[in-house]
């Protein structure tokens, strides 16, 4: 794969790159330039979080937007985003190495892998969250859904805007968010942050809290706007991280802020991401090109697993986790689209090609007590490539002046290669073998959509919609054979109903969904017996189904309310447990998927220039094994949050405080180590904001 990898991605970025330029000979009636990101989108395909919802939920990081949006969760293993589930109606994506069942734009950038994606939120103008199969909608594969994220563009002014945050465990935050045009057809806009705390987990055996954070990065972007009808923008991201120990403590604990570790963890992080864009107007439509090159390095993530220091008691047990692991990844799109004015049809289609390469050393120690005491330490080198190619189209026929049908349809190769050596390092190693995984496997799927909205009257629309995603098969890193390694393909065949309600007479708008999803060959998680490997199988059928509900309500200038509930039922229809044959699951939840979850967020802005506002957000019971085990389940639990300020002309202060009533939950729970990742404690901050 790698030989032609370089020539194609070449190849690819020069064609995009030149039709765009190219096409600006081409005669041209004067164009009403509207930016994509800007549409309106009906509540039935997407659900839209603005700033002002941002701030009102204190959404601080990706975990953040859980309960904003029915259906959508974030398990967080508190170790910036690595080892992360991202779950949309019941689909998920495996801890580390299958494919993310929700995909996720940052400026119209695809991002790889689900424990890539970036823990601290920008400064963003919007969050838009797509429910559903968008395979024909997006570059980026979204076999359950597609989030898509839009940092603020630069004005015709020039401005500046300075953040400073402090609050308990000695919390700092600075940001810098500044914009404008530069002359000469130039404008920028550039966004600077760094964050840090003290720890919330206090480590009996050192004395101190070993889980501090510190978080750095940037943000810029440079456009170049010669005409009206044609932009290029080049993009620029860096994140550094630099924490302490993964929040993890013993389910058996009677604080789960504290624990005995005598391994002090670490995670540090580095992602980079550079990208250039491209826009063409034409009389007909719009074309775009959209070309980056990422990398991510996690260099390392450290955790003691046996969660306490060595001693008589444990027979001296040191138990530990070392792993480096690095992520190329280039993609390409063209993209052709009909004018946003387009009647009666509206179109979108284009190509898009994404290659990504996982490097990686895991190190694993842990103690045997037979035939004689010792500890053994595994050695994993791993390399796993995977290439996709894609074509995808969608169109929107409005057949009547209240009827209008959207279809789609996705084709995908895919490919994917491993080469993986484990290998015992120990003396003596007690005659373990080493052993090495190499493979590969290629195929190719097709994803359809197909739906229709009908507006009873000029207020309330009803829809249905039936579409396909796939998630591709692949390989998992941690087995010690190919057969093991190898998972297949997921397909989802989903389908939705709903009714919405929008009243701009009465700023309310009202979306009620349902949905059933049949899920096959469903990609999970289990561990090897016997062995500290864990893998990626497939459950035969799972069925999820639930109901969604969306407000949004201004009844005057001063009051605004938010809210969201969303309801899965996921579970196991048909799963036999690989290594346990007269084991079944069926009936049983799948892991990760909360029962339910959901927000209510309500703000008052006063005349005198004071608001006060506040916010809940709850989420059900979850599983985080296929046996519903009661030790591995989080009961249901809801946070509260508030904060009161004051605004004046350019300048605001604020007083916030979250989880307010100091509730106990875990974010995470972990069955092979009967540990968890505690949610964040209660904490009290004050926000400093200027603008000139």
């Amino acid at each position: 794969m790698s030989t032609t990898l370089g020539p194609l991605c070449s190849a690819s970025f020069a064609f995009a790159f030149s039709g765009a330029l190219l096409a600006q000979d081409a005669d041209l009636l004067d164009p009403t330039i509207v930016e994509a990101e800007r549409v309106e989108d009906e509540l039935s395909a997407v659900s839209v979080i603005s700033r002002d919802s941002l701030e009102l939920f204190q959404a601080r990081s990706f975990s953040d937007l859980t309960g904003l949006v029915p259906g959508f969760n974030i398990v967080s293993a508190d170790s910036r985003g690595f080892g992360q589930v991202v779950a949309m109606r019941g689909s998920t994506n495996t801890l580390f190495f299958g494919p993310p069942a929700l995909g996720l734009y940052v400026d119209d950038v695809p991002l790889g892998d689900a424990y890539s994606y970036p823990s601290e939120l920008l400064e963003l103008s919007e969050v838009r969250v797509h429910r559903g199969p968008q395979g024909p909608y997006f570059g980026r594969n979204g076999a359950a859904g597609m989030v898509e994220m839009f940092t603020p563009r630069p004005g015709d002014e020039n401005v500046t805007q300075l953040t400073a945050e402090y609050g308990s465990y000695d919390h700092v935050g600075l940001g810098l968010l500044t914009s404008g045009p530069l002359g000469g057809d130039f404008s920028y806009s550039l966004q600077l942050f760094h964050d840090q705390r003290d720890g919330y987990v206090r480590n009996a055996f050192y004395g101190t809290e070993l889980d501090d954070r510190e978080a750095s990065g940037g943000l810029l972007n440079l456009y170049w706007n010669p005409c009206d009808d044609f932009e290029l923008r080049l993009r620029f991201y860096a994140e550094t991280i630099n924490d302490g120990s993964q929040r993890l403590t013993s389910l058996f604990s009677p604080d789960p802020f504290t624990d005995s570790s005598d391994f002090p963890g670490a995670t540090d992080l580095e992602r980079y991401q550079t990208s250039i864009h491209s826009r063409k107007d034409l009389d007909w439509g719009k074309i775009e090109t959209i070309s980056s090159y990422q990398t991510w390095d996690l260099d390392p993530s450290t955790v003691d697993l046996d969660l306490t220091f060595a001693n008589p008691f444990n027979g001296f047990a040191d138990s530990r986790s070392t792993i480096t692991q690095h992520q190329d990844l280039i993609s390409n799109e063209l993209r052709f689209s009909s004018n946003d004015d387009a009647t009666p049809v509206s179109w979108r289609a284009g190509l898009f090609q994404m290659w990504i390469e996982n490097e990686g050393l895991a190190s694993r120690q842990f103690p045997v007590f037979f035939p004689v005491a010792a500890t053994i330490i595994e050695d994993t080198n791993f390399s796993i490539e995977q290439l996709n190619l894609a074509a995808y189209g969608n169109f929107t026929w409005h057949a009547t002046d209240r009827m209008a049908v959207d279809a789609g349809l996705r084709v995908d190769y895919h490919e994917s290669e491993i080469d993986r050596v484990m290998r015992t390092t120990t003396v003596p190693n007690f005659g373990i073998p080493n052993t090495t995984v190499r493979g590969g496997q290629d195929e190719w799927f097709v994803s359809p959509a197909l739906g229709v909205t009908y507006g009873v009257t000029d207020a309330v629309d009803v829809f249905v919609r039936s579409s396909i995603g796939n998630k591709p098969s692949g390989y998992s890193a941690y087995a010690d054979t190919l057969a093991l390694a190898a998972f297949d393909r997921e397909q989802n065949w989903s389908n939705e109903i709903g009714i919405q309600y929008d009243c701009p007479a009465y700023d309310l708008r009202v979306g009620l969904r349902g949905f059933w999803d049949q899920i096959d060959d469903y990609q999970f998680n289990e561990s090897v017996p016997n062995s500290t490997n864990f893998v990626i199988v497939n459950a035969d059928e799972v069925t999820s189904r639930g109901v969604e509900l969306d407000l949004a309500w201004t009844p005057t200038d001063h009051l605004t309310v938010r809210g969201s509930f969303g309801y899965v039922d996921a579970e196991f229809d048909s799963y036999q447990s690989p290594f346990n044959p007269a084991t079944y699951y069926n009936g049983r939840k799948v892991p990760f998927v909360p029962e339910y979850t959901g927000s209510a967020g309500i703000r008052y802005d006063f005349d005198c220039g004071f608001y006060a506002q506040t916010s809940v957000r709850v989420s059900g019971p979850t599983r985080y094994d296929a046996a519903n085990t009661t030790t591995f389940t989080q009961d249901a639990y809801f946070n509260w949050d508030a904060e009161i300020g004051y605004n004046w002309e350019n300048f605001s202060i604020a007083l916030y405080g979250r989880n307010l009533l100091d509730e106990e939950y875990y974010t995470f729970v972990n069955p092979q180590v009967f540990a968890g990742a505690p949610g964040d404690p209660q904490i009290f901050g004050l926000r400093v904001r200027t603008m000139f």
